[in-house]
């Protein structure tokens, strides 16, 4: 089963529309950019944007991932096509990740479509995709960042959650207990994940495709790729084995990432904070977007409490 076919994992936000009522215009451009006719297609769903992804079938017996948007349903959307169409470009051949192979715009829309990946992406996290997913981060940050992306810093946002919080005031006992140390966890962030690796800095679970049969994993979605420390992908793996989940449960979730951060500097453990904070801080005019994040900082407490405690520890 192929990963797209199964993009799921708790963030089909918003109901895609269907590949067939994209704009007939827009789906023969894509056609006539890829050199073949489309034959058959395979609707998508899951993922943040409103707009179509599709599985589609070449008369030239060749099969291609495609995601479109129009600006005026989503001009966010819009924009992150059209920032990873570039990106994709100027990504080494030896990172694991998708090719570009056409971008088309007609009008409002935009549409990208890529080689396909093989593999899937399962509901939730297991030791086998959490493995070859570190294998994948690993392989793409021994690569230096191309000159054209931006530091890591212009990616992250809100990551002064936790300060932010102390000046509202916390929401609850465990925020009251832990929020100033966490604030703490975090401040300079922007000299400790700079660096000059390249790095997806979007690493979830949905933006993965495991094959295990083949041991490899390819990771998609590049549009916040940038600069940065080499362990930031890693790091952000283990924040998502948690908020995405184990299929062993929650307290194995947490296991799995403390012993993976475990393995990294203890900036690895600081920016689990941020991310932590930001979900907690971080609001969207999309309700179900911001409950979404909501329930990641949550899930998150009894990993960064233990991590909070260790910190203690050494100090």
């Amino acid at each position: 089963m192929n990963r797209q076919a199964t993009l799921r994992c708790g963030v089909a936000f918003t109901p895609r529309t269907a590949w067939a009522g994209t704009p007939e215009p827009v789906r023969r451009a894509v056609a006539d950019a890829l050199g073949a006719a489309i034959v058959g297609h395979t609707d998508l769903h899951g993922g943040m944007s409103p707009g179509p992804a599709a599985h589609l079938r070449l008369a030239d017996g060749r099969q291609v991932f495609v995601k479109a948007v129009s600006a005026e349903v989503r001009e966010h959307s819009h924009r992150m096509i059209a920032r990873e169409s570039t990106i994709l470009d100027v990504l080494p051949v030896t990172v694991p990740a998708p090719r570009r192979l056409a971008t088309v715009e007609h009008g409002p829309w935009i549409a990208m479509a890529t080689t396909w990946a093989t593999g899937h992406t399962g509901e939730l996290w297991t030791d086998t995709s959490i493995a070859l997913a570190a294998q994948a981060c690993r392989t793409a940050s021994g690569h230096a960042a191309p000159v054209s992306l931006p530091p890591v810093a212009d990616r992250l946002f809100d990551f002064d959650g936790w300060a932010r919080l102390l000046d509202i005031g916390p929401g609850d006992e465990w925020e009251a207990a832990h929020a100033e140390q966490a604030a703490g966890m975090v401040a300079g962030w922007q000299a400790w994940t700079a660096g000059g690796a390249l790095v997806h800095r979007d690493i979830r679970l949905d933006n993965t495709a495991v094959d295990a049969e083949a041991g490899t994993a390819v990771l998609l979605d590049w549009a916040y790729a940038a600069a940065g420390a080499p362990w930031i992908d890693l790091a952000q793996l283990a924040a998502d084995v948690v908020a995405t989940g184990h299929v062993l449960g929650p307290v194995a979730a947490t296991g799995r990432a403390y012993r993976l951060l475990r393995t990294l500097p203890p900036e690895a453990s600081r920016f689990v904070a941020g991310l932590a904070g930001m979900w907690r801080i971080r609001t969207s005019p999309i309700p179900h977007i911001t409950a979404w994040r909501r329930a990641r900082e949550a899930a998150l407490r009894p990993l960064l409490t233990r991590l909070i405690a260790d910190l203690r520890q050494v100090a």
